[in-house]
C-alpha cells in the first residue's frame, strides 16, 4: 500500500489568509495609534452655528449644529441661545464626539428672524 501524502492548502485560501492578516494588522496599528495619540488631554472646542427658524404652534425653533474642532469628546453639552429682545433658550446635547458634530434646537415665544441671536455652548461633562 502507498502512503497517502497530505492534501496542499490551495493557492485561494493563502491569499484569503493573508488578506484577513493585513486587514487585522491595519485595524490593530489604527487602534494603537489611536491610543498613544488619545485626546484624552484635549479639551473639547465647540462652536454652535443656527440653522433654519420654523414656526411651530407654540411658537419658533432654531435648529443650530453644534461643531467640535478638537478631538475631545464631550457629554451633556448645554447650548444657549439668547435674543436681542433678552429672551433666552437652552437644549442639553447628550454627546458630541471628537471632530464631530450634533444637532438640535431652540425653542422661542418670539420670532427670533427679525433680532440677533447669539448662540454658544455653556459647558460640558467628561464622558
Amino acid at each position: 500500500m502507498a502512503k497517502k501524502q497530505p492534501a496542499r492548502t490551495p493557492l485561494l485560501e493563502w491569499i484569503a489568509a493573508g488578506i484577513g492578516l493585513i486587514l487585522l494588522l491595519i485595524v490593530f496599528g489604527a487602534i494603537g495609534q489611536e491610543a498613544m495619540t488619545g485626546a484624552a488631554d484635549e479639551p473639547p472646542a465647540i462652536t454652535v452655528t443656527a440653522g433654519q427658524v420654523t414656526q411651530t404652534g407654540a411658537g419658533f425653533v432654531v435648529a443650530f449644529e453644534a461643531n467640535n474642532a478638537s478631538r475631545g469628546t464631550a457629554a451633556a453639552v448645554e447650548i444657549e441661545g439668547k435674543l436681542a429682545s433678552g429672551e433666552t433658550s437652552s437644549a442639553t446635547l447628550d454627546y458630541v464626539p471628537g471632530r464631530g458634530k450634533t444637532a438640535g434646537g431652540l425653542f422661542f415665544t418670539t420670532d427670533p428672524r427679525g433680532q440677533q441671536l447669539e448662540l454658544r455652548a455653556l459647558g460640558f461633562q467628561t464622558p
